[in-house]
């Protein structure tokens, strides 16, 4: 990554896209998430499945609403942390 002013100003500073837990849990439940998805198309008719991936990008989006609040009140709470210990570059 260069400049991050560049960076920002050119949109190119996605941290959601360059995080990948490492926590071991974090592959197996995404693996059974996947799983149950795969039961669910056998077993739902098109339209039942069809509503059920509507269900999933709702939650999708509230998780995506949900993790940029998580990001600004934790890059709020470094600032304000650098600020109080008098960090100066």
């Amino acid at each position: 990554m260069g400049n991050i002013i560049e960076e920002l100003y050119y949109g190119n500073l996605r941290p959601e896209e360059r995080i990948v837990p490492k926590d071991s849990a974090y592959r197996a439940i995404n693996k059974e998430i996947t799983a149950y998805i795969e039961k669910f198309q056998r077993k739902l008719s098109e339209d039942d499945f069809k509503q059920l991936e509507v269900l999933f990008d709702m939650m999708d989006q509230v998780h995506s609403i949900h993790s940029k609040e998580a990001f600004a009140s934790g890059f709020k709470i470094g600032t304000l942390i650098m600020i109080e210990s008098g960090f100066t570059s």
